[in-house]
């Protein structure tokens, strides 16, 4: 059955690259990849909670992107410190090795919120 039916989604430059991405990861061309990623959201049993899900991981990857910003000036404050001469604490070090995990955590449900 021919499909007669359009919808022209647009996207920012960034999405562009992961709907191309994703659509080369799957060997379909990205209109192939787009109408299949709404044809199954739109079939699963709860299209709804599907694009809700989505929306949800979006919303806390960005409250996370503000509590590591919150950290990052932190960090700010505590670089002025001892460049002023004060002394760093003992677990400054392990302090900062949490701050770096964090970050890669961050990234790494990124790349995956991205390429799902």
């Amino acid at each position: 059955m021919p499909r007669l039916n359009r919808v022209c989604p647009r996207f920012s430059d960034s999405e562009w690259t992961a709907v191309r991405t994703a659509a080369e990861a799957t060997d379909l061309e990205p209109g192939g990849y787009a109408a299949a990623a709404v044809l199954a959201t739109a079939a699963s049993n709860n299209p709804t909670a599907a694009i809700a899900d989505y929306r949800r991981g979006v919303q806390e990857l960005m409250e996370s992107n503000r509590q590591l910003a919150a950290i990052g000036n932190n960090l700010n404050q505590i670089a002025h410190y001892l460049n002023a001469g004060g002394q760093p604490a003992a677990d400054l070090q392990q302090l900062l090795r949490r701050v770096d995990d964090a970050i890669t955590i961050v990234d790494e449900a990124v790349t995956w919120l991205v390429r799902r």
